[in-house]
């Protein structure tokens, strides 16, 4: 005959005061966010924005590793741009009246390079002539410079009965009467730096040389050589500073 005083399998155990027993465990199962049916599970990442994000950094990259190889480019070769002045400036058979110049200039135009290690190469040259407004120009054949030299080159300007602004005409006029005329000399540079057979980018300068004065008496310019006043860099690049250069 059975034991009423053991416990039946599957029943808990109750204690010998009757109270059932204290619970060893929590009453409900752990809740796993990720599974379970009110937490939704996060979204798959999109493909497309990884590829994006793995273009955007190696395009960076590139860029760091570009400009650092012309910094230290920059850094060896230390481009410098040339120096410009007037040596000579001469004007014969000047007349003018009735807003009609007829008149002749011959300009002596001096170019160092300063560079150690670059050569320059030198495009077409525009030059004009100015007297508080354009009054002729003439243009300079290509020719090459090497390092740490310098030389000039000659330049031709002419006016025959060309037609001048009347209030242009008087000023002259005026400054010929005085015995001293001033002009203002413009150069449109297309040039590029060279290192052995490398040639970098060809870039465009504005040179002026300001009041370059000349006697009448003489016709010939009265002080001494007159250097640029101003240059300015034509750039069509959207990179700036010195990577211009190259």
């Amino acid at each position: 005959m059975q034991d009423s005083s053991r416990p039946v399998t599957g029943y808990p155990v109750q204690n010998l005061n009757g109270c059932a027993p204290t619970p060893t465990g929590y009453a409900y199962a752990r809740v796993n966010p990720i599974t379970h049916p009110y937490y939704p599970a996060p979204p798959a990442q999109d493909p497309r924005s990884t590829f994006l994000c793995c273009l955007l950094a190696a395009a960076a990259v590139f860029f760091i590793i570009f400009g650092t190889i012309l910094f230290i480019i920059w850094l060896v070769l230390r481009p410098q741009l040339p120096d410009f002045s007037i040596q000579s400036l001469s004007l014969y058979n000047f007349y003018a009246a009735n807003q009609r110049v007829n008149a002749t200039w011959n300009a002596q135009i001096h170019i160092s390079n300063p560079n150690k290690k670059l050569s320059i190469s030198y495009g077409e040259v525009v030059s004009s002539v100015f007297h508080k407004d354009y009054l002729s120009e003439t243009r300079i054949g290509p020719f090459v410079q090497s390092t740490r030299s310098s030389g000039a080159v000659g330049a031709s300007y002419s006016m025959v009965d060309s037609f001048v602004d009347g209030e242009v005409v008087d000023e002259m006029n005026e400054e010929r009467r005085g015995g001293e005329m001033k002009f203002n000399l413009k150069m449109l540079v297309d040039l590029a730096f060279r290192y052995g057979g490398w040639r970098g980018r060809r870039r465009f300068l504005t040179v002026w040389c300001d009041d370059v004065s000349v006697t009448i008496s003489s016709g010939k310019i009265t002080s001494g050589p007159k250097s640029a006043a101003f240059i300015e860099i034509i750039v069509s690049s959207n990179f700036c500073s010195f990577f211009n250069m190259f």
